[in-house]
């Protein structure tokens, strides 16, 4: 079996975007609740540094749950995905197909979200659809791991999906002395809605595809935490992240992954980092972390401006942009993604035309 395998497309989709102000306002100024929690949640979210906000609720309606069309039901997603993906590809080479996400509409759960996709799409699986929820931000890093081992044994091609309807969830406390309002409001101005296809072939199949990402090699880990929970429903991330989570990632994943390979930050050009917000993205640039430039963060910060915070799909967002822009020769680029639980893992490839 070839032991060479290939990102050779992705995709992505957006609901309908907001400005950061108008989403707070929507959410927080709600009867019976103080004029000035509502002030406080708009006012932080000029400052996190996002444009825009994607969301798949009916925001004119909330607190009621309902999405804003049928288009955005995990199960459109994925198979509208599927159809930008398998455009050079017969869609019946795919002999797996991976999900993964942390937040979802999905109500009828039974059979799970993957073997829906894989019989609506009538795919001819050489192994169980497989889906991975709740293991945080890095979820779909274990995935295309999981995609890639496939690959190699079968010479097969495999498809991830990333989603995230992280809006979904949304259910703010309104009690400015509750422990929790902080951690609550930082959430509820970061996290946005979305999802990510990533096509990997074997060599055997790589050879219509003009664009190649050459996967050298992968690195994962766990340490137990909760800075990111939930607790009663509502969705939390404490004030410690960006300190622990930059210096964990690091320290644990990429640069044991880089010494493998006789590598040093500097000779990564393409850095998909997840996109926490960005004073957890700019801790990278401390030496103490791995003193990586702003050029080589310029991808990751330009897609949390874009998007916010879009959980397990943050680095396949950027991974997207990098891989739709022209290159000029071979150079190395570095997907990384950790989040709640502590999961964490990083991804290192070559890219070839």
């Amino acid at each position: 079996m070839d032991s060479n395998v290939y990102i050779v497309d992705t995709a992505t989709i957006l609901p309908p975007q907001y400005q950061p102000e108008t989403v707070m306002h929507r959410i927080y100024k709600q009867p019976g609740i103080a004029e000035s929690v509502a002030i406080m949640a708009k006012k932080v979210s000029r400052y996190t540094g996002i444009e825009r906000l994607a969301s798949v609720l009916n925001l004119d309606v909330f607190p009621s749950k309902q999405l804003i069309s049928d288009e955005h039901t995990p199960k459109n997603w994925c198979c509208s995905l599927i159809d930008a993906v398998t455009t050079k590809l017969p869609i019946s080479e795919i002999g797996f197909l991976g999900i993964s996400y942390n937040i979802s509409s999905h109500i009828d759960i039974l059979p799970n979200l993957a073997c829906q996709v894989a019989l609506e799409k009538k795919l001819d699986l050489v192994a169980a659809p497989e889906e991975l929820a709740y293991y945080g931000c890095a979820s779909g890093i274990l995935q295309l791991k999981s995609a890639v081992e496939f690959c190699r044994r079968t010479n097969k091609a495999a498809l991830v999906i990333v989603l995230e309807q992280c809006t979904w969830t949304y259910k703010p406390i309104y009690d400015r002395d509750d422990k929790d309002f902080r951690s609550s409001l930082r959430a509820h101005t970061l996290f946005s809605d979305g999802a990510a296809a990533v096509l990997v072939v074997p060599e055997l199949l790589s050879s219509s595809f003009p664009t190649k990402l050459k996967i050298v090699d992968f690195n994962t880990g766990f340490q137990l935490g909760d800075a990111i929970t939930m607790r009663r429903g509502h969705f939390l991330v404490g004030d410690d992240i960006q300190e622990l989570m930059p210096k964990l990632v690091a320290s644990e994943c990429i640069e044991p992954l880089l010494a493998k390979h006789a590598l040093a930050p500097a000779d990564i050009r393409e850095w998909a980092i997840h996109q926490g917000g960005l004073p957890v993205l700019m801790k990278f640039k401390d030496s103490s972390v791995l003193g990586l430039s702003d050029a080589q963060l310029a991808d990751s910060a330009d897609s949390f401006t874009d998007f916010g915070n879009l959980s397990s799909a943050s680095c396949f967002f950027t991974l997207d942009r990098q891989f739709k822009r022209s290159s000029n020769g071979e150079l190395r680029g570095m997907v990384v993604a950790f989040g709640a639980g502590y999961y964490f893992g990083c991804l290192l490839y070559e890219r070839h035309g």
